[in-house]
């Protein structure tokens, strides 16, 4: 099996220990689907290398709430806006700097650039040239979190 035929397994485990390791929060995978749609909250990180890509990870704002107030060890009616898209971009980041170093010997080796959160029920992207998606949506009995990388 190649790099490429593992991204999405390099992806989803590095989302599942970033989740873990800063909310104590488990998710295990519940599928892989490169059709899954995009959510109300996704944090986004354009990939720079050899062969560029992107990190798609996307959450009902509930659930990134959770997530936010596990990480800050707060309630999570007193989570604000801001601390919501700090918790996407930060997800998004430690799960990218996870996969790089899988990936930093391979063509698939990334820099890590600036990640942005793009909100919305009815989000829309189309990216041109892409030769795979990898995709699935992690779960618990309390959150999910779906991911999306593209290359």
């Amino acid at each position: 099996m190649d790099t490429l035929d593992k991204l999405g397994e390099i992806y989803s485990e590095a989302l599942i220990d970033v989740i873990a390791t800063t909310s104590s929060i488990k998710l295990k995978v519940g599928c892989r689907d490169s059709n899954n749609n995009f959510d109300e909250i996704t944090g986004v990180m354009y990939l720079h290398g050899k062969k560029n890509g992107m990190l798609f990870i996307t959450a009902k704002e509930p659930d990134i709430r959770i997530l936010c107030a596990n990480m800050i060890g707060a309630q999570p009616a007193d989570v604000t806006k801001e601390e919501i898209d700090d918790t996407m971009c930060e997800l998004v980041n430690m799960t990218a700097g996870r996969a790089k170093l899988q990936l930093n010997d391979t063509d698939y080796m990334f820099s890590l650039l600036q990640p942005f959160v793009i909100e919305g029920k009815e989000v829309s992207i189309v990216t041109k040239t892409i030769t795979k998606v990898e995709a699935g949506t992690l779960t618990n009995d309390e959150v999910s979190v779906s991911f999306k990388v593209v290359y």
